[in-house]
């Protein structure tokens, strides 16, 4: 929490100048990895931090509560790290070769296909939403394994896929970023001609490797950090409500001021409590994870089917508590000018991503009917 706290100062001042630029200014990126926030899930055997995730979380929550964008960023460099690591020892020493502050983007959809050559796998593809890719040196991009113009397909006749992890100079961005919230991640597409990945630089998805269960483990896991941003946003909705209320904001054409009005004081009272209750869930949640990885236990379905679906939860009640807190702060929250228009329309963003989409809950049921009731 050092490493996030010295910094929040200049990432809430740089806050609206970021979202109207469509990027983080060069000052604040260069803060954030004076500051070491950009080494935060990098492993420890490469100087990284490698903060167990309940404490990563709590990074990624406090940076939301002064610009949702800058978390959001944060977090996809850690997912981009937890994931970087399930490759080859020798091919995670090489991409850390320069230090711990690897600056990394991805894609975890399979939008790309990869045929065998005869050093490794040509990759075609586009892939969207790649976060802070303008400033990334490397990145993972998944795809369908093709063979003779043909899908391979699993046992179970799914396609099969891989994740490459490929050099900034061998891809192209797409400039695509034009959107509703969280302006400033740079969550550009971008394409793929045709580069040739090695076979040392692919991530396996193979079911019987080792490899498979850890980045399936840390792609679940990636939805909490998407929720710990929107907690923090949320958070701040809510600080931005009772600073208006003790500034002394009447609304029009009422007889008292917010802070005297008993409506208000009941909607301000339920809001914080929804908060509170989405934040035990997600830490709770953290928790199980971290104690798992620290037992050496991997995941199971329902394991990350039942975090998948926390996270859901967590995410709606959450951007549900940022549309309470702009509702009630009236009118002057529809300017550019007032921070809580930016973290309704950030909050309102992250609940587009899949991992908050409402498939987990029936992915989580099924896994309830299936799993050992002892589990």
């Amino acid at each position: 929490m050092d490493t996030v706290t010295e910094v929040l100062p200049l990432v809430g001042e740089l806050a609206a100048e970021a979202d109207a630029k469509g990027v983080l200014p060069a000052a604040l990126v260069d803060a954030l990895l004076a500051a070491g926030c950009f080494r935060l899930a990098a492993p420890a055997r490469h100087g990284g931090s490698a903060v167990p995730l309940p404490g990563l979380l709590g990074a990624l929550e406090a940076l939301a509560t002064a610009d949702g964008s800058t978390a959001w960023v944060v977090g996809q460099v850690a997912l981009s790290q937890l994931i970087i690591e399930c490759a080859p020892e020798p091919t995670v020493a090489e991409l850390y070769g320069d230090g711990p502050d690897l600056l990394a983007a991805g894609a975890v959809a399979p939008k790309g296909r990869a045929t065998a050559v005869a050093d490794g796998r040509r990759v075609k593809g586009r892939w969207p939403f790649v976060t802070g890719c303008e400033r990334a040196r490397w990145f993972y991009v998944n795809c369908v394994l093709m063979r003779d113009r043909s899908v391979e397909l699993g046992p179970d006749g799914a396609p099969l896929t891989r994740i490459a992890l490929l050099p900034r100079d061998e891809l192209e961005i797409v400039d695509t970023w034009q959107v509703l919230g969280l302006r400033a991640t740079g969550s550009h597409d971008v394409s793929v001609a045709g580069a040739v990945c090695p076979e040392q630089r692919w991530i396996t998805m193979d079911p019987d490797d080792p490899a498979t269960a850890r980045a399936r483990t840390r792609i679940a896991e990636s939805s909490l950090l998407i929720a710990a941003v929107v907690v923090g946003i949320a958070t701040a909705a809510l600080a931005d409500d009772r600073e208006l209320a003790t500034g002394g904001k009447r609304p029009a054409l009422s007889k008292v001021s917010l802070a005297k009005s008993p409506i208000f004081h009941d909607q301000l009272g339920e809001a914080h409590t929804e908060l509170l209750a989405a934040r035990a869930l997600l830490y709770h949640q953290a928790e199980a994870a971290a104690a798992r990885e620290c037992a050496g236990i991997p995941a199971s379905a329902r394991d990350q089917a039942e975090l998948r679906a926390c996270a859901t939860k967590i995410i709606a009640t959450a951007s549900g508590v940022a549309d309470t807190a702009h509702r009630l702060a009236g009118g002057s929250s529809v300017y550019d000018s007032s921070p809580l228009q930016r973290r309704v329309r950030d909050a309102h963003t992250a609940t587009q991503h899949f991992v908050a989409a409402r498939d987990s809950y029936s992915a989580f049921g099924a896994a309830l009917l299936t799993a050992d009731p002892g589990e």
